[in-house]
């Protein structure tokens, strides 16, 4: 699943009613890592096929004040895939310090 249709499904899952149960493609908080890690984290996400978000936690201006050294991103993968994501998760936590 591509990130472009990652969105798609949550855009139309937003027109459904409210009182049924979670989507499984909400995206679902995985893991923080500073930008020099985040390389390990994208290729870890990426060799398992499976589909992130990434945002960093100081926005644009900050990031460019302070240098993009600094910026810490937040990963994000859809609920359906949370437990293949978790499988191998303390190897990579080991490897990038967190």
């Amino acid at each position: 699943m591509t990130v472009l249709e990652f969105f798609k499904r949550k855009i139309k899952a937003l027109d459904r009613d409210s009182d049924q149960a979670p989507p499984a493609y909400d995206p679902v908080f995985l893991i923080s890592s500073p930008l020099v890690w985040s390389a390990h984290v994208e290729s870890y996400l990426q060799e398992r096929d499976i589909p992130f978000l990434k945002r960093g936690q100081m926005g644009a201006g900050l990031a460019i004040e302070l240098g993009p050294v600094n910026e810490i991103y937040d990963y994000y993968v859809p609920r359906e895939a949370l437990e293949q994501a978790l499988a191998d998760l303390d190897e990579l936590k080991e490897l990038i310090g967190n």
